[in-house]
């Protein structure tokens, strides 16, 4: 894990985790920060100062999710080949219990004004609601294929849910569980953020290098921001309202300034770009033999054209 200091955009400290390291979450009473390392079944507990190594933490199989209540003093974990929630004492950091989910449990959102937790199961195409004080199972929401992200908004009482094999973002009442609407993004949504003010929602397109910037009053993408490969999660800084966003793809952070407002226009792509190759035959300026698109056909290569006068 890197910590980065966002003033002068440079690393402050890495620290190692476990294997596959895929959500963070923060506990601001202690300063202590929690991963989920997917390949190692652990989550690993880190001094967010010194990035210092505190302890590791066992819990159920490939944990790819994190969720937080820190009124309840609980780290919720989602253990995708588990089909469980994993329930860690933020403050002793052991495990003290396990919810049952569905195939696929991850990302976990936790609404704090009615002590509900929300887990995204992948596989199940569904939500498990749950109780975050008793962990008592409370029912299971049917939404889009491949749920990979589920956020609260508080500022309209709603939740979020990236589906990325549907490209869609599906928009929940908190309360009443009910669907208010699918938007569609590009291409396999698997992050999600807010806005503090609930008026935008920001989509992780990781197919296709864009954030998807929807207007959830209208319903509709505003515009799009061009980032880096694989982007994975984003997350929208307090004070500032720019845009965090972690490229799995290329190891990278985008910092977005003003990600509400739409960008330059991105260049306009070529007719020819994905059509098949035209045939040719040239002649080969070493040797004046005639090459022709035949001698390198069903073969990747890289074709020169440049002025030879």
């Amino acid at each position: 894990m890197t910590a980065i200091d966002l003033d002068r955009v440079t690393p402050i400290w890495h620290a190692g985790v476990g294997r596959e390291p895929i959500p963070i979450v923060f506990d601001a009473p202690t300063g202590r920060l929690f991963t989920a390392d997917a390949r190692s079944d652990t989550v690993t507990v880190l001094d967010a100062r010194t990035g210092d190594r505190l302890t590791e933490i066992g819990v159920g199989s490939y944990p790819a999710g994190l969720g937080h209540h820190p009124g309840l003093r609980r780290i919720f974990c989602g253990d995708t080949a588990g089909s469980t929630v994993s329930v860690i004492d933020a403050d002793r950091l052991e495990p003290v219990g396990s919810i049952p989910a569905e195939l696929g449990a991850g990302s976990i959102a936790i609404d704090l004004r009615r002590g509900r937790g929300y887990c995204a199961n992948f596989m199940a195409a569904s939500l498990t609601v749950f109780d975050a004080t008793t962990l008592r199972p409370l029912g299971r929401i049917p939404v889009g294929r491949g749920p990979c992200k589920v956020i609260v908004d508080t500022a309209f009482d709603r939740l979020y849910v990236a589906n990325s094999l549907d490209n869609t973002v599906t928009l929940l009442s908190l309360t009443d569980g009910r669907i208010g609407g699918r938007f569609p993004v590009e291409r396999a949504p698997v992050g999600l953020a807010a806005s503090r003010d609930g008026r935008r929602v920001y989509a992780c397109n990781r197919g296709a290098g864009t954030i998807s910037v929807l207007d959830t009053e209208t319903g509709t993408e505003t515009h799009r921001i061009q980032v880096e490969y694989g982007p994975g999660d984003c997350v929208v800084e307090a004070g500032t309202g720019r845009l965090l966003v972690s490229n799995a793809g290329s190891g990278t952070l985008t910092i977005v300034d003003r990600p509400w407002l739409p960008g330059p226009a991105p260049p306009t792509r070529h007719a020819a770009i994905g059509c098949a190759l035209p045939h040719f035959a040239l002649p080969d300026l070493r040797t004046g033999r005639i090459r022709t698109t035949r001698e390198w056909a069903e073969k990747k290569y890289v074709i020169n054209f440049f002025a030879s006068w």
